[in-house]
Parts: structure tokens; C-alpha cells; sequence
């Protein structure tokens, strides 16, 4: 995976997540290979936390994409699993149900070029 490749991908800031790994690329990398694994494994335990009405469980799941999002420099995926935590915790259903699809699409969509680039 090159630096330059994933610059060019949407919400994807390569200067911050190099930053965040000390400058080593090939810690980044490898940071960005666990990041897409577990967007993998999120999108399914979102889905089923949906479908069971589970709002608490969806604001905890969402605050773990969030820290490992910052990890990365994905800072698109970070601010919308911000504001589905922060529904969560206000217990903000509308929130939730109206940025779900949305939220999801992005965690897809992000992790399938980062995949694509590894």
C-alpha cells in the first residue's frame, strides 16, 4: 500500500495517521490493515445492533470506530461515528435512525478503497 494511494482517498487524511504512528509508514500501513479488519467486523455487528433496537450497544460500537478512525486520519469516519455516540448517550433514536444508513455506506465505502489499496 502506498501513502500516496491512500491520500487520494475521500476522508482520508494520510499527514495525521502518519503523525499519529511516529512517521513510519510502515506502521501506518499496518495500522490501516487493522483499521479495514475491523470496519469489517463493525458494519456486521452494527447491522445486528440495529435490527435489535440496541442504541446503547450501537454508541459503543461507534466510539470504537471513532478512536480507531482517529488513529488513521479517517476524520469522516470519526465525526459521524461521533454523532452517533453522542445520540446514543442522549438516547437520541431519531439521531441514530436518520444517520444509520448513511453512517454505514461511509464505513463501507471507506473501508473497501483502504482494502483495495492494501
Amino acid at each position: 500500500m502506498s501513502i500516496a494511494a491512500l491520500a487520494g482517498i475521500s476522508g482520508i487524511d494520510t499527514t495525521q495517521g502518519l503523525t499519529n504512528c511516529m512517521d513510519d509508514e510502515d506502521l501506518y500501513t499496518s495500522v490501516v490493515g487493522m483499521f479495514v479488519d475491523q470496519l469489517i467486523d463493525n458494519v456486521t455487528q452494527l447491522n445486528l445492533a440495529y435490527e435489535a433496537q440496541d442504541w446503547d450497544n450501537i454508541g459503543k460500537i461507534a466510539h470504537s470506530i471513532k478512536g480507531a478512525a482517529a488513529s488513521v486520519g479517517a476524520f469522516e469516519i470519526q465525526q459521524s461515528s461521533a454523532t452517533i455516540e453522542h445520540a446514543s448517550k442522549q438516547n437520541d433514536i431519531d439521531v441514530i435512525t436518520d444517520n444509520f444508513a448513511s453512517f454505514i455506506t461511509l464505513i463501507s465505502t471507506t473501508s473497501a478503497a483502504l482494502k483495495q489499496n492494501l
